[in-house]
């Protein structure tokens, strides 16, 4: 189990998305999360596999999913259930200038169709 997530949800699994390797997909409304750095992809199954809607980053992904202004479009662009993959990013070991600079480039590649809005 991840450290960082609230409930005892299994974290085994990891997916690349560009060179980062993400903890998860999670089901999103499955988990809640500890208040901590990182880059996050909201992802819609497709499939066998999964297509980021939305990239993100922020110091406190508990606080941030919970009152994010994206959420809607989520939805919309994704008619299954969505999932959260994370890629962490303690703030002990990156700075938010480089938080962002990791989204920047994985927004630049998948062109995640919530972060064109």
């Amino acid at each position: 189990m991840s450290r960082y997530l609230k409930i005892n949800v299994k974290s085994e699994s990891m997916i690349w998305i560009g060179k980062y390797q993400f903890e998860g997909p999670w089901r999103i409304e499955d988990v809640d999360f500890l208040d901590r750095a990182c880059v996050y992809a909201i992802l819609c199954k497709s499939g066998d596999g999964y297509t980021p809607i939305y990239i993100g980053e922020t110091g406190r992904i508990g606080t941030r999913l919970s009152t994010h202004h994206r959420r809607d479009c989520w939805k919309r662009k994704c008619r299954t259930s969505l999932y959260i993959a994370l890629y962490w990013t303690p703030s002990d070991q990156y700075s938010p200038e480089e938080r962002k600079e990791i989204e920047r480039e994985l927004i630049e590649k998948y062109d995640p169709p919530c972060n064109r809005q």
